[in-house]
């Protein structure tokens, strides 16, 4: 007969933990002094113990540091660890008697009884020990009325922020996402002022339906958090410290790398929201990371406006729908290079190194080269290149990191889009921040219950999503990268290059980024300094040829002459078409004899799937062939 626990049971296994403890320590000190008699080596014993000791004391602090959230309890958690340690080591050595057990019994009990009044008997609590909310959830919240009948609030705990409870719900008809879908009620329910926070997370250490929450009366995040510089990136857990949580209790954490994965994830923020900064904070902790050596691009969907400071330190530039598809082409390159060096040389995973870094790349507004209604012509490729490397990337180092405004499916290409939801869905694997907006239908997108139209209208106030088991979904405050830190901390970053070898697989459009990219500035220079001497610039006219050109040559405005994108863009077709080898041409000659299919060519030349994969995008880079379709080559220009 399958049964479940009462409250009032819960209540006593929560009283019983304490004297547990004690006797586990009491039952490894009586083993202890068994194996020191048999083997006659106190000391050696003693040392073992003391090793053990330590290891699990590490591994029960973690514990203790993810599922213990008062400041205080955490304390005296840690200080019961470590008298257990010393105790059990001294026993080992001086003997086990009845006075060495009344010692620990002493300290143990001691350190337990902030434990105890935590954790009381039962839902019912004295008179006296309930608070002014407890009151006034069970008036306007849990009566027979109130949005969460029968429910109430157990277990106050004041903490320098204000005061946690634990929220009773209801067995099988109530749940945590109930309570945060009626967060406003709540909130009016318990007569909290604007300035005061109401976190609602499921509990750490019971089952549910008890949630854990939390009235911040006193905010420590209302000042402007400053980025505190690389050491937001944490070398041991390979991630990246977004931000205090609201209640002053821990930090948001990205993460960023783990055994042998990089991850990416998904930023989603109304205008104003502090998206663009927390982007920031992520790129350049990762940027100057030692441990984790880190390849930062960046692509912006506004033309460069979103972060003029990755678009001036980043080591691919983006502004354009077409370069932004060019930077993911040439992650796609990197990625398969990877996966061939995986499966040669038996690699597992990805770890970064130097001559192996792992590529972060960042699309900043990505709903706009997503888009059908934006970028109609290149968004089909643009859509399957994103959703590959969200799906296949990480395991060979390669992640994006995507952000925008569109609160909606839009922001990957649009509902209905099998790519569009492999991108959203991939990326919240990794990692999901959700900012302040106007439009609650973000919460759809992330598979939560939280309403951002909710957040107060604090820069950088965050919630974090879905992070892994044992980590802490609640709101946060992000970290600001300040005017002067902007000024400082990107000359002092030493922005890496992609190794040799996968340079070589991106090809010529990463070779010659920089030429590229102050290409693409000096046309927006022109087009600024154009419309500021009143002259009117066609937004695709002819441009006009100075003397002697071939065709495409420097556009002039003004007597003044500029070298022009696809200028720069031919010169580095050029150099390609001279790097062609016999592979190329044969590849060239099964299109032009009507094998237009990537399959229809490894059949006509005999070559694997990578190979003809490869061949064809140095084609494409060389601008002998071009896209007659999907799953279509056909030769760009007569041979």
């Amino acid at each position: 007969m399958h049964t479940t626990d009462t409250p009032v049971e819960g209540g006593l296994r929560q009283q019983l933990a304490p004297h547990a403890a004690v006797g586990a320590l009491v039952v490894a000190a009586g083993a202890a002094r068994i194996a020191a008699h048999v083997s006659g080596d106190e000391q050696q014993v003693a040392r073992w113990v003391a090793g053990a000791a330590f290891a699990v004391a590490v591994v029960a602090a973690a514990q203790v540091r993810r599922r213990v959230f008062g400041k205080k309890a955490r304390r005296r958690a840690y200080a019961f660890l470590a008298v257990a340690g010393v105790w059990l080591t001294g026993v080992t050595v001086a003997g086990l008697s009845l006075g060495a057990v009344g010692l620990l019994m002493a300290f143990g009990y001691g350190l337990s009884m902030h434990w105890w009044r935590q954790h009381p008997v039962g839902l019912i609590q004295p008179k006296v020990s309930r608070s002014e909310y407890q009151r006034l959830w069970s008036e306007n919240i849990g009566c027979s009325d109130g949005v969460l009948p029968g429910s109430r609030l157990t277990s106050p705990e004041p903490f320098a922020s204000g005061y946690r409870f634990a929220l009773r719900l209801r067995a099988g008809r109530q749940h945590y996402g109930m309570v945060l879908d009626k967060i406003r009620v709540v909130r009016g329910g318990l007569k909290l002022r604007p300035d005061q926070e109401l976190i609602v997370e499921r509990h750490p250490t019971e089952a549910e339906p008890t949630a854990l929450l939390t009235v911040v009366t006193r905010s420590p995040i209302r000042g402007d958090q400053d980025w505190p510089g690389p050491a937001a990136f944490e070398r041991d857990t390979g991630c990246v410290r977004l931000g205090p949580f609201t209640d002053g209790e821990g930090v948001a954490r990205w993460k960023a790398y783990t055994a042998n994965r990089l991850w990416g994830g998904y930023a989603q923020g109304g205008t104003g929201s502090g998206k663009s900064r927390l982007i920031e904070s992520v790129a350049m902790s990762l940027a100057a990371s030692v441990s984790h050596p880190t390849v930062i691009l960046y692509g912006d969907g506004q033309g460069g406006a979103s972060s003029p400071l990755l678009m001036k330190h980043a080591d691919f530039k983006a502004r354009t729908h077409e370069q932004i598809l060019a930077m993911l082409e040439g992650m796609h390159l990197v990625m398969l290079l990877r996966q061939d060096e995986n499966a040669v040389e038996g690699l597992e995973g990805f770890t970064p190194t130097t001559d192996r870094p792992g590529l972060l790349g960042i699309i900043d507004e990505c709903h706009k080269p997503l888009s059908k209604m934006e970028n109609p012509a290149l968004c089909q490729r643009t859509q399957y290149l994103a959703a590959t490397i969200a799906r296949e990337g990480g395991k060979v180092g390669v992640a994006l990191l995507l952000a925008s405004q569109s609160p909606t499916l839009d922001a990957f290409g649009g509902a209905g889009s099998s790519n569009a939801e492999a991108i959203r869905s991939n990326l919240l694997a990794g990692n999901g921040v959700m900012l302040r907006g106007k439009d609650p239908n973000a919460k759809t997108v992330f598979k939560v219950e939280v309403d951002p139209t909710s957040f107060p209208p604090l820069p950088g106030y965050a919630y974090l999503i879905d992070p892994d088991p044992e980590a802490r979904s609640a709101p946060f405050r992000g970290y600001y990268v300040s005017d002067e830190q902007r000024k400082v901390w990107p000359s002092r970053i030493v922005w890496r290059s992609l190794d040799a070898g996968s340079a070589a697989a991106w090809g010529q459009s990463y070779l010659h980024r920089h030429e590229l990219a102050e290409n693409a500035l000096e046309e927006a220079r022109r087009r600024i300094a154009a419309r500021r001497a009143g002259v009117v610039v066609q937004p695709a006219p002819a441009p006009q040829q100075a003397a002697g050109g071939d065709g495409d040559a420097l556009q002039v405005f003004g007597g003044a002459s500029f070298p022009s994108w696809s200028q720069m863009v031919a010169q580095a077709q050029q150099e390609a078409r001279k790097a062609l080898r016999e592979g190329h041409h044969k590849v060239l000659t099964a299109i032009r004899a009507g094998h237009t299919g990537p399959k229809a060519i490894q059949d006509a030349t005999g070559y694997s799937e990578r190979q003809v994969h490869n061949l064809l995008g140095e084609l494409m880079e060389a601008g002998e062939i071009a896209r007659g379709g999907y799953g279509r080559y056909e030769p760009a220009r007569a041979a």
